[in-house]
């Protein structure tokens, strides 16, 4: 499995920072590729939370399960998202000088429809890198606001 590591320092406080990752109507405003999140078990997503979710990857959308695979308060959160491929997410939050620092660790499985389109691994992985630093961008934007 492909795996994404970067970081984001972001000048909001860390509980600021963390509530809105964790928040399930944020995700699809902060994970650019993700369109939809539904079937909610919980208001306020816990570790085993499932969900349902929807994903555009060029131009192909992939669907499937999601489960919240750790969340606690101001430190981690992790979700499992389960369908055609697996992708998982690990999100740390650690304090720094009254601001956040934004840690995420994505692995993933690459889809062989995807494979198929493109024809290149590398292409896929640049593009997942690409959209991992848009990920940060977006959450720090939008907690410093």
């Amino acid at each position: 499995m492909p795996v994404i590591n970067q970081s984001i320092t972001i000048n909001a406080p860390v509980s600021k920072v963390f509530d809105y990752v964790v928040t399930p109507e944020n995700w699809t405003r902060y994970v650019t590729s993700l369109m939809d999140v539904t079937d909610l078990s919980d208001d306020v997503p816990a570790k085993g939370s499932t969900f349902s979710w929807v994903y555009k990857m060029m131009g192909l959308k992939f669907a499937g399960k999601g489960t919240v695979t750790e969340n606690e308060k101001d430190k981690s959160f992790g979700l499992m998202l389960e369908g055609k491929h697996t992708i998982k997410e690990a999100y740390e939050f650690l304090d720094k000088d009254g601001g956040a620092e934004l840690k995420i660790n994505i692995e993933y499985e690459i889809p062989g429809g995807v494979l198929g389109v493109i024809a290149s691994k590398l292409i896929v992985e640049k593009l997942n890198n690409i959209e991992a630093k848009q990920v940060l961008d977006k959450i720090k934007t939008i907690c410093e606001a």
